[in-house]
């Protein structure tokens, strides 16, 4: 029975330490870092049914970019996103509608200490669109906003790439099985400097710069099993962080910011003058080892304006990604929004669901599936009520930009 318990003791000191040595994502907290994601998609439906005076379709076009850039005293987040469908019936008489999208944002953060504390901000939202039911585009969508925040995001990508790296070379006995956790952060901090490395030798010749340094790094920490990373340890390098490969390491984040201040439409889509807004923004994010992200956004926004038909407003976006393994990705996310009307009509809630299954092709080229559920309650502010849950099924490509 002694050694019964002694055994049971051993294990369990050793599964602590093994837990405690065990080097996290959130570890990684190097403010200088760049990441940057783009896709384009499209999807394409044609209906000829033999009863039908047409055929009829229905094209659909999507671009989603983000970007973030992270420096002691400043960090700078943008995002454009747009879309563009075209559509005709199959009656006799239909006709091609066309309608279109793009909004973007940009934020600028000026740490006042230069860490990952107190911040002031300047941002902006530009939108610019068209219905289909009109035949020319509305006026452009012109917000900008100030204030304070506390926090910070840090991209956690090197480590991640690192953390995959070592697992994959594990199995081809080119590094030993027990790699430290300071082996990891030197790789991690090499990985990182990719754009520096580009600046230096240039696009074509800075790879073989950047993997040096990285053999240079593991070799020092005796990671190595051999003298050298070998023509296969070069080959999954490049196979992992390679430009050209559409799966490379999704973007890894961790941290959270909150932030507070004051906003104005400058103009609205009718060409306006808009409302003026008292806004608060919560945003956090955690890795899941290198495979999965969280990521929770929650904005604010209070109208000012006695007059305006919107009280306030809340929005949540929620997502999840899990990658199943090189060549599949899962993703999920629930966006939720709530207006609070300050007419006589209704107050309006959204609900959005969405999972995706990402397959990743050659040639920066994806193949996802989607199933999305989506219901509005209430009729007002712009907002047109539905009777239940709208569901759809779509299946796209998409080709990575960056």
């Amino acid at each position: 029975m002694n050694n019964l318990k002694l055994s049971l003791v051993a294990i369990g000191v050793l599964f602590l330490t093994n837990t405690a040595s065990a080097i996290e994502l959130t570890d990684y907290k190097v403010i200088e870092g760049t990441y940057s994601d783009a896709y384009l998609d499209g999807s394409l439906t044609v209906n000829d049914d033999s009863d039908k005076e047409q055929t009829s379709y229905n094209a659909v076009v999507k671009a989603d970019l983000e970007s973030v850039h992270t420096t002691a005293p400043y960090t700078l987040n943008y995002s454009i996103k747009g879309e563009g469908s075209t559509t005709r019936g199959s009656d006799a008489n239909a006709s091609k509608d066309t309608k279109y999208s793009t909004e973007a944002d940009i934020q600028v953060n000026k740490y006042l200490k230069n860490d990952d504390t107190y911040f002031v901000y300047g941002n902006s939202k530009l939108g610019y669109k068209k219905l289909s039911t009109t035949s020319s585009a509305s006026d452009p969508y012109v917000e900008v906003g100030v204030g304070a925040g506390y926090g910070r995001m840090y991209i956690a990508t090197p480590l991640a790439s690192a953390m995959r790296i070592a697992e994959d070379l594990k199995e081809y006995k080119i590094i030993k099985p027990d790699v430290s956790d300071k082996a990891l952060m030197a790789l991690a901090k090499i990985i990182g400097l990719q754009d520096e490395y580009v600046s230096k030798y240039g696009s074509n010749e800075y790879t073989q710069y950047w993997y040096s340094d990285m053999e240079k790094a593991l070799k020092k920490n005796d990671a190595l099993v051999g003298d050298t990373l070998s023509a296969t340890g070069v080959v999954r390098l490049n196979e992992i962080l390679s430009t050209n490969d559409a799966r490379g390491v999704l973007a890894r984040l961790h941290g959270w910011t909150v932030q507070a201040g004051a906003g104005q439409v400058l103009s609205d889509y009718n060409g306006d003058s808009g409302d003026t807004t008292v806004n608060a923004k919560f945003d956090y994010a955690l890795p899941f080892g290198y495979t999965s992200q969280l990521r929770e956004t929650l904005t604010t926004a209070k109208v000012l304006d006695s007059d305006s038909d919107l009280d306030y407003k809340m929005k949540n976006d929620l997502s999840y990604t899990y990658e199943m393994s090189d060549k599949v990705d899962w993703i999920n996310s629930w966006d939720f929004e709530f207006s609070k009307a300050n007419n006589s009509g209704d107050d309006v809630t959204t609900n959005t669901l969405g999972t995706t299954f990402r397959y990743y092709l050659a040639n920066q080229l994806t193949f996802d599936t989607t199933l999305s559920l989506s219901n509005v309650d209430g009729n007002n502010l712009g907002f047109a009520e539905t009777k239940g849950w709208n569901t759809t099924l779509t299946s796209s490509l998409s080709y990575r930009l960056k």
